[in-house]
């Protein structure tokens, strides 16, 4: 079909995915494992409490905004914004963007988004980003309550949201 991305490639993208963020959790685990260790006792967290959420945020994503709703509302939107800017600007279609210019203008949506939206959900954007770390947290000693809070949201929120902003700009571009 081109070169595109076809289905066979699927699964095994999402396996490099989940595990480079799995990866990278452990590699954050290591890295700071000291500083959260201090942040815990000088916070009196017990890790596994519900109060852990504090410490477990250096992995995975939780939202700041009262309910699930909210936090689905925003990482669906940020996906969509993002999933429509990459897709319209790299668009074969699109000859108002010059190809050298789609790198600053997805990177400057990334900042924009993350500006926005991180405060109140830390804006995943990528459920293997989110849920990689998750396993880390889960089993360097959170639990699962901890570990799995509202571990829904960060994914399906930006499978909803990529595939509505991916669809808008196919519908806007004409491709």
């Amino acid at each position: 079909d081109g070169g595109g991305f076809g289905w066979g490639k699927v699964l095994p993208y999402v396996a490099a995915q989940g595990i480079g963020a799995f990866l990278g959790g452990l590699v954050n685990f290591g890295l700071f494992r000291d500083s959260i260790v201090t942040f815990e006792r000088e916070m009196g967290i017990v890790r596994g409490s519900l109060q852990s959420v504090a410490s477990a945020a250096a992995f995975g994503e939780y939202w700041s905004v009262a309910n699930w709703q909210s936090a689905f509302f925003a990482e669906a939107l940020g996906t969509a914004i993002l999933s429509f800017v990459i897709f319209s600007v790299t668009s074969p279609k699109n000859d108002d963007i010059p190809p050298k210019a789609a790198p600053l203008l997805i990177g400057g949506t990334v900042a924009s988004l993350i500006t926005v939206i991180a405060p109140l959900t830390q804006a995943g954007f990528n459920p293997a980003r989110d849920f990689g770390p998750r396993l880390v947290t889960f089993l360097a000693g959170w639990g699962g309550e901890v570990a799995f809070k509202g571990w829904w949201v960060y994914i399906l929120a930006p499978i909803v949201g990529a595939v509505f902003g991916g669809s808008l700009s196919k519908l806007v571009t004409g491709e």
